[in-house]
């Protein structure tokens, strides 16, 4: 029997993750325990409020999709600074420019290259920063602690499916568990209600950050990915928890 991989991303998300993993010889088993909620009217009405940028900060895809929507020719003047690889191809997709990237895939990373970019410059630059209502406020916060002046808006929500905690458990336990977030991470550990951590199998974390959101919510990791992608992860994934061919 192939080895059952638990995936937990958005429905929109999960088809080529897991389209890969069954050609990899794996068995996904999809739970989404996410439902995303787009805010095109508050980030169009923030472009408007904010129209002349330093930087604008983009650390999803989702965040590219839903800046495209909502305000698709706004601040073209600005550094845009995209998270890593992913990222970058989304906003070229839609139609949004990008013009950094750090080495590291990693929002530390990003604060890092763009404070290497602007210099002196970033003191009072207004950096705009549209985002998950989950994440993390680390990066803001870095930012500002370097002179910026960031401003936040939420683009897009989370919330949990209905029913998502009961499919859960009816598929529970599983061989191996890719982590691509820490909120993805804080989710899965609050969706399992007191269960025994170890049926989530072999967890894989995209990043150190994702790692470490994990464990503080008392999910064990088996593994971080390098690099910090997703083709990383399947990299490691076949590290500890290798497919039965």
């Amino acid at each position: 029997m192939p080895k059952r991989v638990l995936i937990t991303r958005a429905a929109e998300d999960t088809a080529p993750l897991a389209s890969t993993l069954a050609r990899l010889g794996y068995e996904p088993v999809v739970v989404p325990l996410l439902e995303r909620h787009w805010r095109v009217g508050d980030v169009a009405d923030f472009a408007v409020a904010h129209p002349r940028p330093q930087v604008v900060l983009v650390t999803s895809g989702v965040v590219a999709d839903v800046v495209a929507t909502a305000a698709p020719k706004a601040w073209g003047n600005a550094l845009w600074a995209a998270v890593g690889r992913a990222t970058q191809a989304r906003l070229e997709q839609v139609g949004l420019p990008c013009h950094l990237v750090p080495s590291q895939h990693t929002a530390e990373a990003m604060v890092a290259a763009i404070a290497d970019e602007l210099g002196d410059e970033l003191k009072g630059a207004q950096v705009l920063y549209p985002r998950a209502d989950l994440a993390s406020p680390t990066t803001a916060a870095s930012l500002a602690a370097l002179g910026a002046r960031v401003d936040e808006v939420v683009a897009y929500t989370n919330r949990e499916p209905p029913g998502a905690r009961e499919a859960l458990a009816r598929v529970l336990p599983v061989d191996a568990t890719p982590v691509l977030s820490g909120s993805a991470g804080r989710r899965l550990a609050a969706a399992l209600a007191g269960a025994d951590v170890e049926c989530l199998g072999k967890l894989v974390a995209i990043g150190p950050s994702t790692a470490g959101a994990c464990r503080a919510a008392g999910l064990r990791v088996h593994a971080e990915a390098s690099p910090h992608t997703l083709q990383g992860v399947l990299i490691a994934l076949h590290a500890v928890a290798p497919p039965d061919l």
